[in-house]
């Protein structure tokens, strides 16, 4: 046994260095190619009504807002904007309360209208318990810089003035002080119009100022005065206003911080009911129709605290509404909060309809009779259609339609009267595609999904994803089916629950293979192939790394010697750190040798999968220094095998006898653990004498670690023969355990 002592061949120096294993987190941040809650990002495209595919796995705002949308209810740019932002704050979206575009607006519009004035900076945010919380809201900051430019104009012969309302400003919107007395030289040769105008915004600066400083007493008593003057420009504001003061009253001094609770001291109770009864008085008054709209948001969130069950009826009408202005995001928030299974009744027409909508769109994945859940959906769509047209109805009948349900060809042939640009255009050629193609109409489901332009679907990633896969099942080559494998990232979900925004740049972010794609790719792709893809220029260079290596995997794992020597020599050109590895098993000298030399060398490579891989692979990469010879704890190490009983998916591209010659082969090698070890165990067994049989065992014991397969009887029989015939080697004295 001496021989098995000395220097193995430099063709192993790759990986004769100890290896590491590198114990990574459990957090993981999984990428996601169709959003399943919320519409891709930004949501802003979402809320200028371009709706992509709607899945009825959407949280109930934005399944309302695509029913008004498909209604043809407008949204205002006044509308869009408060949508934004409640719906980043929906997902916990970290930038979703920073002030910083409106604090920009209101420090250049100072800057502009008092440029001698030194910078100031305002407090807008309070702490409480080691805690933070706004203090301004970006309303206040848009309307001060709106009025710092208007007043600069009115005033431009009057620039003191300027001043002194830019300085009251600092003061209302800084750290709480006493705004300085007015002094009376500044009326000297000014109009009585201006002088009135002067009082009416010192007036309002000061109630302001009592506001953020929490006098409330004081805050109410000037907002009412204001209110009460006919002649004040504030007088519809301040109405709201008190209002206003009475919610934050009552947030600011109940006794806990949990403003989501449903049981509340009488108070805060009594705050609350107080400040209800001045909104509906201004809601009431016509003349105080500017501020309707914000007045209906602080409504909202009244009522959401004083009447939840009766609100969220409510809801179900108001969130119809157009022209709502800032009051929809509020409105559309509280329903998706609040909204139950358990109907409303006593509804309006409208009101009803969307609430059946909303049922009828529920997800079935976890009813206890989905198919008879989702066949009471389809003809509950199908005779609101009938009835009324509309297109809402249409898609949820298409949504939920059986490839053989009665009705389906009249609902196939009204979905392709809808033009792509339409609201629900994409949703219903997509939903109409899968159909036809279930149905066996294979050209009609091509041609419905290339009746959608690619400009429509290329910057939301989730319906350009799902028209992709579609195209992907219905392929007629390998080539038009590998150009569209591939996935854009939506969104990551994160396993320790942090959401927000997704801000990668369209074009930055990472294409990868879907689970969709692997599973129809994956049987059909031989080795040979696979390599071939990989050499050219079709994919991503991480991806082409990637492959490349999956068919060196492949090739050996299925005995076929010309790819493993093919694959090998290019190999040898793009890792400099293997190239001397790969080159000597290509130059072996018969096909046993150097299947052997490839197993060998994949039982030290953990990075190495034979198996294609979706989402974010840890060989999808292209840095130089990656070390493939690394085993990682929670992370893929090497590759599981196919289940035996796997069915495999049809596909309308080839499956040529290789290819599934190959895929048996993976399927009966099964996980790489056992697989190593059956591999080792054999060529020791028939080769006692030969220095790289304890290396082999070694490597297949080592493999059981983190491995697929561990805790398996080959390996341990691996162990007991490494140490048993080889126990005085080094490769034995490395392995005290097996795993």
């Amino acid at each position: 046994m001496k021989k098995l002592l000395v220097t193995v061949t430099s063709s192993l120096a790759f990986l004769l260095a100890p290896t590491e294993a590198e114990a990574c987190g459990p957090g993981y941040y999984a990428p996601q190619f169709v959003t399943r809650t919320h519409p891709d990002w930004p949501v802003s495209t979402f809320a200028a009504g371009r709706l992509g595919v709607v899945r009825d796995s959407l949280r109930p705002a934005y399944l309302v807002f695509a029913y008004r949308t498909m209604m043809g209810i407008p949204t205002t740019p006044e509308e869009q904007q408060p949508l934004v932002t409640r719906w980043e704050r929906m997902h916990g979206a970290l930038g979703a309360h920073t002030l910083e575009p409106e604090l920009k607006r209101w420090q250049a519009a100072r800057k502009q209208a008092a440029p001698q004035l030194p910078e100031s900076s305002p407090e807008l945010v309070r702490e409480k318990n080691y805690a933070q919380s706004p203090r301004i809201q970006r309303d206040a900051l848009l309307r001060a810089a709106d009025t710092a430019t208007a007043l600069a104009k009115t005033w431009k012969k009057h620039l003191a003035l300027v001043e002194e309302w830019v300085r009251n400003q600092d003061t209302v919107f800084g750290p709480c002080a006493i705004l300085p007395e007015p002094a009376p030289t500044l009326d000297e040769g000014v109009s009585a119009e201006h002088q009135a105008r002067r009082r009416a915004e010192r007036a309002y600066q000061e109630a302001a100022s009592r506001f953020y400083c929490d006098d409330h007493p004081g805050a109410l008593a000037a907002f009412q005065r204001i209110a009460a003057s006919k002649d004040s420009p504030y007088r519809a504001l301040a109405a709201y206003l008190v209002a206003r003061t009475h919610v934050r009253q009552a947030l600011l001094e109940r006794k806990d911080d949990f403003l989501f609770e449903t049981k509340h001291d009488a108070v805060f109770l009594a705050r609350l009911t107080e400040a209800e009864q001045v909104i509906d008085r201004v809601l009431a008054d016509p003349e105080l129709r500017g501020v309707h709209a914000p007045t209906r948001g602080l409504r909202s969130l009244v009522r959401y605290r004083l009447k939840q069950e009766t609100w969220r009826c409510e809801l179900m009408s108001h969130v119809l509404e157009p022209g709502t202005g800032s009051a929809l995001a509020a409105e559309l928030g509280d329903l998706d909060l609040l909204y139950r299974d358990s109907p409303c009744k006593e509804l309006s027409a409208p009101a009803e309809a969307l609430q059946t909508w909303l049922q009828t769109m529920q997800h079935t994945q976890y009813s206890a009779t989905p198919e008879a859940t989702r066949l009471a959906q389809y003809n509950t769509a199908v005779a609101r259609w009938k009835k009324t047209g509309h297109q809402p109805w249409l898609v949820a009948a298409l949504l939920k339609a059986a490839p053989d349900a009665p009705g389906v060809p009249e609902l196939l042939a009204a979905s392709a009267k809808v033009p792509p640009a339409a609201p629900a255009g994409v949703t219903l050629a997509y939903h109409a595609a899968r159909l036809l193609h279930a149905r066996g109409e294979v050209e009609a489901a091509r041609a419905r999904l290339d009746s959608v332009p690619a400009e429509l679907t290329r910057d939301l990633p989730s319906t350009d994803n799902l028209l992709r896969e579609e195209r992907l099942t219905l392929a007629r080559t390998v080539d038009e089916a590998m150009r569209n494998a591939l996935s854009t990232v939506a969104d990551y979900e994160s396993s320790e629950g942090l959401t927000g925004p997704y801000t990668t740049a369209l074009a930055d972010r990472p294409r990868m293979l879907s689970p969709r794609s692997v599973e129809l790719l994956e049987p059909r792709l031989t080795a040979k192939r696979m390599g071939e893809i990989a050499a050219g220029d079709t994919l991503p260079p991480p991806l082409r790394r990637q492959l490349m290596w999956t068919a060196f995997a492949r090739a050996t794992v299925a005995g076929d010697d010309e790819t493993i020597q093919a694959v090998a020599r290019r190999l040898a050109e793009t890792e400099p750190k293997a190239k001397a590895e790969l080159l000597a098993l290509a130059g072996k000298p018969t096909p046993e040798e150097r299947q052997f030399e490839a197993q060998l060398l994949l039982m030290g490579l953990p990075a190495v999968s034979a198996r294609l891989q979706s989402g974010e692979d840890r060989l999808a990469n292209v840095h130089p220094n990656l070390n493939l010879t690394m085993d990682i704890s929670y992370q893929r190490n090497w590759w599981c095998g196919p289940k035996l009983d796997a069915s495999v998916p049809s596909t309308h591209f080839e499956d040529t006898p290789d290819a599934a010659r190959e895929w048996k082969a993976l399927q009966d090698a099964g996980n790489s653990v056992p697989y190593f070890a059956r591999v080792a165990m054999a060529w020791a067994q028939a080769h006692p004498e030969d220095p790289r049989s304890p290396i082999a065992l070694f490597r297949a014991v080592r493999a059981s670690k983190r491995g697929c397969g561990q805790s398996t009887r080959e390996a341990r029989e691996a162990f007991r023969y490494l140490h048993k015939h080889y126990g005085k080697t080094s490769w034995a004295k490395r392995t005290p355990y097996v795993y």
